[in-house]
């Protein structure tokens, strides 16, 4: 784990990077809360309401993070078979052109004298795309809202390893409070590992991720200000975010659940509302088609 404190277009941003969850968990457990920068104030990741957090205690998150979380995980399994069947990708096909040497002879081009001669296609170089996902959340989400964008997720990554694309995932959470940030960072998958669901099931999909654990990690902070003392901050915005990470034109960026458009009550909708928003904003070799309903 390495933690900085540091200025970048008028924000004071407070950033943590964690080598894995265990890292994050083990930090989470070996640091005590600052309640010289909180003062005396109600502890959210210690709440005991469930509805809100879906675990019963912080101790339970920090469990479910480490070792996995099962209990909806046939019903992750299921909506993700679901939905894979609806996903489609249109990509850009491959250019032919002339070179000297290739896999077939362009005659017209050999009888005009011209050296290139041969037809060539570019070559099928495995691609990679970075996803970048802020996991953070308003008060006011949804459990079923957050569950579904976790199975979208899930399964466009898979959708796109199938295709060849190597993919990177970074989760993070980046929320603000007056002109401060709060933002830490994961790299939970490399290009080179295939997505393992039941792993980040709980991370994706349960409200625990932040709620507690999130919760605890900004209560516990070094330089937090009283500025944080009775809420969490808010959820930063995709404009706010790339003025903080520095992001290529192909890298997929999804912010909000707002932004994204998800609302929790159909995961075809839902679906539809992250892949427009995901073509519109991100500049790739292929695209993401409309699921039509049944």
């Amino acid at each position: 784990m390495t933690y900085k404190f540091y200025k970048k277009n008028d924000y004071d941003i407070m950033e943590y990077v964690f080598f894995s969850l265990t890292d994050f968990i083990d930090y989470l457990d070996n640091t005590p809360v600052n309640y010289s920068g909180l003062g005396t104030r109600i502890l959210k990741s210690e709440s005991k309401d469930y509805s809100f957090c879906q675990t019963k205690s912080l101790e339970e998150a920090k469990e479910l993070c480490k070792f996995g979380y099962k209990e909806d995980y046939e019903k992750l399994i299921d909506l993700k078979i679901k939905l894979e069947k609806f996903i489609k990708l249109s990509t850009t096909k491959k250019k032919q052109y002339n070179y000297y040497v290739g896999f077939a002879p362009d005659v017209k081009a050999y009888l005009e004298g011209n050296p290139l001669s041969m037809l060539n296609k570019t070559d099928n170089i495995r691609k990679k795309v970075d996803i970048y996902m802020n996991s953070s959340y308003s008060y006011f989400v949804s459990s079923k809202a957050i569950f579904n964008r976790g199975v979208i997720i899930l399964t466009l990554i898979e959708i796109l390893e199938s295709l060849g694309f190597g993919v990177d995932f970074h989760l993070f959470e980046m929320s603000y409070s007056n002109n401060m940030i709060h933002y830490s960072s994961f790299l939970i998958k490399k290009e080179t590992e295939r997505i393992n669901p039941l792993k980040f099931n709980f991370s994706l999909c349960n409200p625990s991720w932040i709620r507690r654990l999130h919760f605890r990690l900004i209560e516990e902070t070094p330089d937090i200000t009283s500025s944080w003392s009775k809420g969490y901050g808010c959820p930063c915005r995709l404009e706010t975010i790339e003025k903080i990470i520095d992001l290529n034109d192909n890298d997929i960026v999804l912010p909000t659940i707002s932004e994204l458009g998800i609302l929790g009550n159909n995961l075809v909708d839902d679906a539809n509302a992250v892949f427009s928003y995901i073509n519109k904003h991100s500049e790739n070799d292929f695209k993401l088609e409309y699921i039509k309903k049944n």
